[in-house]
């Protein structure tokens, strides 16, 4: 059983936004191929963390195709067990960000476990959940989908990089999103929130 932190539904300016991607063939941190972090402060980008892993399964041939990482650029990558440490030490106590994130943090979370013995307990924010509850007129809540509706640019997806600075964004837009719209309902309500 997992006893990490509390599955956040609130904006903040302070976060670490993560993206993983993996062979295709489960959903176990051996077979993750890329692990991706990008710390904000203040709503801006002040460090970042990111690297090829060499999983212990090929890569499946659509995955190839939809992000790709071969299993060629694999050869001199780090096994999970040689990065886990400090993935998790750039992370450090911050709340982690992120588009499904629970399947991205779980794995980390697993490795970490496993690998060192040790324990992640971060609270964890998803852009997933929040779109659902924002954006009610738009045709589903894929990434690609937000980055469209929010006019964030997308060049690259699929990559950990590219997908965690997107997610970000899309997370920083639906902030002002919801901020608007709470002005404009106090403003029609002619009510005040006590701070």
């Amino acid at each position: 059983m997992r006893y990490v932190g509390k599955n956040l539904l609130q904006f903040v300016t302070n976060f670490t936004v993560i993206d993983l991607e993996t062979t295709g063939r489960s959903n176990k941190f051996h077979d993750i191929t890329e692990i991706s972090a990008i710390r904000y402060r203040n709503g801006v980008v002040v460090d970042s963390f990111s690297t090829l892993v060499k999983a212990r399964n090929s890569i499946l041939p659509f995955v190839v195709s939809l992000t790709g990482i071969t299993d060629e650029m694999l050869e001199d990558a780090p096994y999970i067990e040689e990065v886990i440490e400090e993935v998790v030490a750039f992370i450090g106590d911050d709340i982690i960000l992120g588009h499904n994130v629970q399947f991205d943090y779980f794995l980390i979370y697993d490795a970490y476990s496993v690998c060192m013995d040790g324990i992640m307990r971060n609270d964890y924010i998803d852009t997933l959940r929040i779109s659902r509850l924002l954006n009610k007129d738009i045709k589903n809540h894929k990434l690609e989908t937000l980055c469209e509706y929010f006019g964030v640019e997308r060049k690259i997806g699929h990559r950990g990089f590219d997908d965690s600075l997107q997610t970000a964004q899309v997370f920083l837009k639906m902030r002002e999103k919801y901020l608007t719209l709470r002005e404009q309902k106090r403003e029609r309500e002619g009510y005040y929130e006590r701070i």
